[in-house]
C-alpha cells in the first residue's frame, strides 16, 4: 500500500470496526424487538432513551465523517475519500473511486442530519419553519452505508492483502450481557 495510503486505510480500518461496534450496541438494544426495548424501559426508560439517541446521533456523525471529502477548507479530511486519492494503481483507483461515490450517495443522510440538527442546529429546522423537512432515516439506511463502506474497504484489503475483513463484532460485554443481566434480575425480583 505504501506508507501514506497504508495508514490512512488502517486508521480508516479501525474507524470502521468501531463504527460497527457502536452500531452493535445499539441494534442489541434497541433493533432487536419490542421485547428488549419494553425490558429497558421497565428498568430506566430516561437513561435508555438517552443510551439510545446518544449512539443513534454517534453513529450518524460517524458515518458522515468516514464519507467527508478530501479536504475541508484548509484541512484535509481522514475519509474514504482521502483514501482513495492515494491510491496509485489506476485501475484499482477508477474501482476504488467509484464504490466510494456509491458511499457518499448511501450516507447522504447521514451528512444531511449532520449539518442541519447534529453538529449545528438549523434555526428553520430547529423552528419547523422549513418549507423541506428534514429526511427519514432508518436502521435499514445505516445498514446499506456499512455494507457499502466494507465493501470499499474490502477491495483494497483483497487488492493488496489477497484477504478480506469481517467487521462485525464478537465477544462478550456490551448490550447482550446487559439484556441478559436485566432478565436474570427480573426472574430474581419475580421468586
Amino acid at each position: 500500500m505504501g506508507e501514506r495510503l497504508g495508514a490512512v486505510y488502517y486508521t480508516l480500518y479501525s474507524e470502521l470496526v468501531f463504527l460497527h461496534a457502536r452500531w452493535d450496541q445499539y441494534r442489541h438494544l434497541f433493533g432487536s424487538g419490542e421485547e428488549i426495548v419494553d425490558l429497558l424501559n421497565r428498568h430506566a426508560p430516561f437513561f435508555f432513551r438517552v443510551v439510545q439517541d446518544s449512539l443513534w446521533e454517534q453513529t450518524l456523525l460517524h458515518i458522515a465523517r468516514l464519507t467527508d471529502p478530501v479536504k475541508t477548507g484548509k484541512n484535509e479530511n481522514l475519509s474514504v475519500h482521502q483514501m482513495v486519492e492515494l491510491i496509485e494503481d489506476e485501475e484499482l483507483k477508477v474501482t476504488a473511486h467509484e464504490l466510494a461515490e456509491i458511499c457518499n450517495a448511501k450516507a447522504a443522510f447521514a451528512r444531511e442530519h449532520r449539518n442541519k440538527r447534529l453538529a449545528h442546529r438549523d434555526l428553520q429546522h430547529a423552528l419547523k419553519e422549513s418549507p423541506e423537512p428534514l429526511g427519514r432515516v432508518s436502521r435499514a439506511h445505516v445498514e446499506e452505508i456499512l455494507a457499502a463502506l466494507v465493501e470499499l474497504m474490502n477491495l483494497l484489503e483483497m487488492h493488496y492483502r489477497k484477504a478480506t475483513s469481517i467487521f462485525r463484532p464478537f465477544g462478550s460485554g456490551g448490550a447482550r450481557t446487559l439484556i441478559l443481566d436485566l432478565r436474570s434480575l427480573e426472574r430474581t425480583k419475580g421468586n
